[in-house]
C-alpha cells in the first residue's frame, strides 16, 4: 500500500489490478472501464478466500480475482477504508 503525492492511497490487488482512494472516490483500474464508487454510497470491500468484492448501497457490486501474496495488504486497504468511510 502506498500513497501518492495527491494523498490517495493505492493497492495493486493483481499486477494489472489497482484501487486508489483519495477519502472522496473508490477507483478500480485494470479493467475494460475503470470502477468508481463515491464515498456517500458507501462502499464496502470484503477480502474472501480468492476473490475481493465492493459492494455499495445503491448500484452494481464488483468482484474481481487478487493474488494471493497481496491478502494482507488488501485486507489493510479494506479496513482503512471502512474507517474513513464510517462503517
Amino acid at each position: 500500500m502506498s500513497e501518492t503525492d495527491a494523498g490517495a492511497v493505492e493497492v495493486w490487488a493483481s499486477e494489472s489490478t489497482l484501487l486508489s482512494f483519495d477519502g472522496r472516490v473508490l477507483e478500480v483500474f485494470g479493467f475494460a472501464d475503470v470502477h468508481r464508487f463515491h464515498r456517500a454510497f458507501r462502499p464496502r470491500m470484503t477480502v474472501n478466500k480468492r476473490m475481493v468484492s465492493i459492494s455499495p448501497t445503491h448500484g452494481g457490486q464488483l468482484s474481481f480475482f487478487f493474488d494471493h501474496d497481496r491478502r494482507a495488504t488488501l485486507e489493510e486497504f479494506a479496513a482503512r477504508l471502512a474507517g474513513e468511510i464510517g462503517e
